[in-house]
């Protein structure tokens, strides 16, 4: 039935199809009017186009010139170690603050052992142990100051001792009238108060004997050791040599002391210790203790009572070792004199256990080197004996030429042997002059002609070079002489 609604128009597929072809060709004809120039790729882009903004150039930036650099640190003086570096003992750095450095520094630290860095140790102290014993330390200071570039500078090196009593601290010299020298040395001018110096402003062992009595031993004493103490510090080191084993001298030891003499000795030791009390002190106990030994030669004086003497020498060694801070050195003869066999029992008799060791030279000339291996040999005999760890020291005054008994018998026949022809020239030999002055520095002195053992032995045995020896006094005993003094100052190869 034919429907009333009104009719669409019928579209044919084939029109369509040509409509749309049509749309998509006026579609991409817009888009190709439109694109703007450049735009299709590898276009060219052209040079210029009036509407485009014109670039502004950027402008050369000019070389800039680096700001100086900000001035150093002024360095002043180098730091310095306060004692000598000892193992086991802390050792201080110390820079003087106004000796020429930049107002406001502050300071730190670098140690050196044998000139290479120390890890770690960058404290204003160092403590050295037992493996650094006999290299040398230093310390850097570097200064630094804000806006400043630091500065730094370094101590002398100095070899590390072992732990020994005599190093560290002052040395006291002696400034009185005993001996001689110092007031020869005050009395002087030019020339002579210079050489006379060189053993008047030295430390020195002083002798106490028997024309020291038993009611004025402590008096003098006391009064000795407060002198040095009032100039040199509380714990400045005393140096005494006590020869209280011969009241009759050594030409009367053929005589027994009597029992009288006997405690006359033991209350002199006791008046003595009660003046030393707790003063820091090195002791050489009885010079020429090995008389009692039977002697080398058959025209020698026998001592007729080595047994009693020595038992007196042991109480003495006891009671001073027994003070807090003196240490106690038995004279032990010298290399050219007793042989280890005669020596050794002496050593024991006379109570070497109680001392820190022995003392080599107080009358002889032999070498350091000769006596540092005699007291090598007496170490080792003692240690058989079951004595250990003992230490010793060696007279320098007078050994600055060194030569031996048997060699001043054949070039000076006939001459005094303890009162020995002094040098004539700083070449001389076989003759009487100073040795190496007082140190603790055994392994660092040139001139001694050490061998690389000796020196090791030395270091590790050797407390000090001390002078004990006293070749400016007439037969090293008494009186003062001038010329000798003048002459042994003068042909030293050591100052």
């Amino acid at each position: 039935m034919p429907s009333h609604a009104p009719q669409r128009p019928r579209v044919r597929l084939r029109d369509a199809v040509l409509v749309g072809a049509l749309v998509l060709g006026l579609a991409v004809a817009a888009a190709l009017v439109f694109r703007p120039a450049g735009d299709e790729p590898g276009a060219a882009q052209p040079a210029a186009q009036h509407h485009a903004a014109t670039p502004t150039p950027t402008p050369t930036a000019s070389p800039s010139t680096p700001p100086p650099p900000p001035p150093r640190v002024t360095a002043g003086a180098a730091p310095r170690l306060t004692a000598d570096p000892v193992s086991g003992r802390r050792l201080v750095a110390k820079v003087h603050h106004r000796h020429g450095w930049t107002p406001g520094v502050r300071f730190t630290y670098q140690w050196f052992l044998d000139g290479e860095r120390i890890p770690g140790a960058t404290k204003r102290t160092l403590v050295p142990t037992d493996r650094m014993i006999g290299r040398r330390v230093s310390v850097r200071t570097t200064g630094r100051v804000p806006g400043y570039r630091p500065a730094s500078v370094r101590s002398k090196a100095r070899t590390v001792l072992p732990d020994n009593p005599l190093a560290g601290g002052k040395w006291a010299v002696y400034r009185g009238p005993w001996n001689g020298i110092y007031p020869a040395y005050e009395r002087a001018s030019g020339e002579d108060k210079r050489l006379l110096g060189r053993i008047a402003l030295q430390p020195r062992v002083i002798w106490f004997a028997s024309e020291f009595s038993t009611s004025s031993i402590r008096t003098q004493l006391r009064d000795f050791i407060a002198e040095q103490q009032a100039e040199f510090g509380k714990d400045a080191l005393i140096q005494i040599a006590v020869f209280r084993e011969w009241p009759h001298g050594e030409g009367g030891r053929g005589k027994p002391l009597s029992g009288s003499e006997q405690a006359a000795y033991r209350a002199w030791v006791d008046a003595a210790a009660d003046a030393i009390g707790d003063a820091r002190v090195a002791m050489v106990l009885e010079p020429d203790l090995g008389l009692n030994a039977v002697p080398n030669n058959s025209w020698e004086t026998r001592t007729a009572d080595p047994g009693a003497r020595l038992g007196l020498v042991k109480y003495a060694a006891r009671r001073f070792s027994e003070l807090p801070r003196t240490n106690v050195y038995l004279d032990a003869s010298d290399a050219d004199w007793l042989s280890i066999a005669k020596i050794v029992p002496v050593l024991e008799a006379a109570g070497i256990q109680y001392t820190r060791g022995f003392a080599l030279g107080a009358t002889h000339y032999s070498s350091v080197g000769g006596n540092v291996d005699y007291g090598m040999d007496i170490i080792a005999a003692l240690e058989r004996a079951g004595i250990d760890g003992k230490k010793f020291v060696i007279d320098t005054a007078d050994n600055g030429r060194p030569f031996t008994w048997m060699q001043h018998r054949s070039e000076h026949p006939g001459d005094d042997f303890d009162n020995a022809i002094t040098c004539r020239s700083v070449s001389d030999s076989t003759c009487d002059t100073l040795g190496v002055p007082p140190t603790t520095d055994v392994a660092g002195q040139s001139g001694l002609g050490l061998t690389a053992q000796q020196q090791a032995d030395a270091l590790r045995n050797v407390d000090a070079y001390l002078w004990f020896g006293r070749p400016w006094l007439v037969r090293q005993a008494s009186p003062f002489s001038l010329s000798r003094s003048l002459q042994v100052a003068r042909t030293t190869p050591f100052q």
